[in-house]
């Protein structure tokens, strides 16, 4: 079983009947059938959907899923209606779909016109695949993926029918997908079986041996052997890969741009490293070191990924180059020449030329996307927030709610007579919770004039705000959650968060002191489990406090005596090192402090991100509303009250 990040996928279905008075279409926007595809991973094969109801996530559909136009999500305007109803019957799934009225949206109610007409008869479903039987056959070419978990999430209207052969698309992120594969073959005898494990033994032995020969005569390095060997690669295409990888550093060192060092290029290479992946880190370096100085140096200091010695002297290799000369040898590089071409029409084209369908390291854009995320990762990273040193970090594989569970407790153990014997005793069950994830981000612009300017401050100043107000915005949402209902938080049921019905408010409102810290100390020990049979005996570890109190706060936890006494005598301090962080913030006014408990214990406070991908990243499309390149920043991810356990308020006074 592997997994892999994949992107949607569509494919097309047809139009069943449409209903004039009410504007609704009725689709059939899928029927499973096999459909013949190609990707630059798996190669050709044919991709089945499994139309069982245990294969098909419909909650996307059914819960007002869009009806676009072609597949086109960022715009809302090219939205036409909304899927009213979805299911499915007969291994056929079908859909209900709303366009919008005539006087609301024109352009929709011309499309809508020409379905009635029949002019328009394709719709075509956009889908996320989870998990995939690869399915090998003896005897045939062309294996079969099929998708036994997936969620088709939009329908849309198409003029054409959509290329069976074609993946899609870039401009929504990936997703997580596992896939197992079934080599369905006759059974055999023992004495045959044994005869074709022994032949595909030496088959085996021969595609290894013939790979690594080829990959050492290419001094090309065992790493990227390996890659081709663990990727199943057969002999005859990996001898072909080899080839076209000594082209390709070929190229590259001979279109290499005059600032960089050809015999550098050539003899720097890292192992299963080309020169056009050293090309473009050293862009990148490049980039970051005139744009961000400062901030290059504390993501250094602070070790956040990609910002390293050795990446970073890169960029002296294209020392003094603007970035439109950038963009010209990034051109070069990619066999696009640049002769006779003005500023203007230069800078179009890097901001818009791709390599192939599917865009290449040394590709302008994308050397811009990788620049921005390390300025907007370097950002987010050395930006400082105080929810991580009291809430809890989760990660949950989709949009949809997470179960998450507190176990119950058995009590204590029976007791036994002389002669009496052993009885079962069953975990009873915890409570029930739930998390989710929600998406903030924003759109972004890198324009033709931009690059013309060599204007890299407008481009590092966003990249660095962004990534700042990424980390910001969950730092403003935790404590907005505490601010709720006057600092009790969000109502959960019938009370608030922090309600006497859970035990975790001290409500004799005592001043930050020693004996008030240590009643609080005393109510949250005496929490007990979900079963009410079993105390828990919670200590706190964080104290949360308004900015104003935090030296105070501090003296309390660090000192020996007890400060807050008026005689002369020395009284031991009761709570002395009772907490292992004090944190102080202004967001938070008044008196009221909370007391947190360790997160991996019981955690009050958690903020779930998608699949474990805890800081914001970007996407690039070429601009539409702009003359350049467009890059939509995410970060997916929710703050969410969890366990009332563990925590406690107190108002103070």
């Amino acid at each position: 079983m592997t997994t892999r990040e994949v992107t949607p996928l569509s494919t097309r279905a047809g139009v069943s009947s449409v209903n004039l008075e009410k504007r609704t279409v009725d689709v059939v926007w899928s029927t499973g059938a096999k459909v013949l595809r190609s990707s630059w991973i798996d190669g050709p094969h044919f991709e089945e959907l499994d139309m069982s109801p245990g294969a098909v996530r419909l909650d996307r559909l059914q819960n007002g899923a869009p009806f676009l136009a072609n597949h086109d999500g960022y715009d809302v305007a090219r939205t036409l209606g909304v899927v009213e109803s979805a299911r499915l019957e007969n291994g056929k799934g079908i859909a209900t779909v709303r366009f919008a009225k005539a006087e609301d949206d024109p352009e929709a109610d011309k499309v809508f016109r020409k379905v009635a007409d029949g002019i328009i008869r394709s719709v075509s479903v956009g889908y996320r695949v989870h998990r995939v039987e690869k399915i090998v056959t003896e005897g045939e070419k062309v294996p079969t993926l099929r998708v036994v978990d997936w969620t088709p999430y939009e329908i849309s209207a198409v003029a054409l029918p959509a290329d069976a052969g074609a993946g899609f698309r870039s401009d929504v992120p990936t997703n997580v997908c596992v896939i197992t594969t079934k080599n369905p073959t006759p059974k055999r005898s023992s004495t045959m079986e044994k005869e074709v494990q022994e032949d595909a033994v030496q088959k085996e032995r021969h595609r290894v041996s013939g790979i690594l020969s080829a990959v050492k005569a290419a001094h090309l390095g065992e790493p990227f052997a390996m890659r081709m060997i663990n990727d199943g690669t057969p002999l005859d295409k990996a001898r072909g890969i080899v080839i076209e990888e000594l082209a390709v550093r070929d190229d590259a060192i001979s279109t290499a741009p005059a600032h960089v060092n050809v015999d550098d290029v050539a003899s720097g290479i890292s192992v299963g490293e080309g020169p056009k992946d050293r090309f473009g880190r050293a862009v990148v370096a490049s980039i970051l070191i005139r744009a961000v100085p400062t901030l290059v140096k504390a993501a250094t200091a602070a070790g956040v990924p990609g910002f390293n010695e050795r990446d970073l002297s890169l960029g002296n290799e294209l020392h003094g180059m603007s970035l439109l000369e950038i963009a010209r040898a990034s051109l070069e590089s990619r066999g696009v020449s640049t002769r006779g071409m003005s500023r203007q029409m230069l800078a179009g084209t890097a901001l818009t030329h791709r390599s192939g369908p599917y865009s290449g390291t040394a590709d302008f854009p994308v050397l811009l996307e990788v620049a921005m995320n390390k300025v907007l990762l370097g950002a987010y990273q050395t930006t400082p927030d105080t929810w991580s040193r009291f809430c809890k970090i989760e990660s949950v594989p989709d949009f949809r709610d997470s179960p998450r569970y507190r176990t119950g407790s058995i009590g204590t153990l029976d007791s036994l007579n002389e002669n009496g014997e052993f009885k079962n005793k069953s975990i009873p069950d915890g409570a029930k919770l739930s998390i989710n994830v929600g998406t903030k981000g924003n759109i972004i612009a890198v324009s033709r004039q931009l690059l013309i300017n060599d204007d890299l401050s407008a481009f590092s100043d966003l990249g660095a705000k962004l990534g700042r107000a990424a980390k910001l915005s969950i730092e403003s949402d935790v404590y907005a959650l505490l601010a709720l209902n006057g600092g009790l938080g969000p109502t959960v049921g019938a009370n608030p968060f922090f309600h006497s019905s859970n035990g975790n408010v001290n409500g004799t409102g005592s001043a930050l002191g020693v004996p008030g810290l240590d009643a609080d100390r005393v109510i949250m020990a005496a929490q007990k489990d979900a079963q009410n049979l079993e105390f828990l005996d919670i200590r706190p570890m964080t104290l949360l406090v308004p900015s104003s109190l935090g030296g105070a706060a501090r003296v309390l936890n660090n000192s020996q005596y007890d400060v807050t006494q008026s005689n002369k005598f020395q009284v031991p301090n009761m709570v002395a090192g009772l907490f292992k962080d004090v944190v102080d913030t202004a967001r938070l006014t008044g008196t009221r402090r909370y007391l947190f408990a360790d997160p991996n214990v019981a955690a009050a406070i958690v903020v779930a991100f998608l699949e474990g991908r805890q800081e914001p990243y970007i996407e690039t499309q070429d601009g539409w509303r702009v003359d350049g390149t467009e890059m939509k920043v995410r970060l997916d991810y929710r703050a969410q009250m969890f366990d009332p356990r563990g925590a406690l308020t107190n108002a103070g006074a």
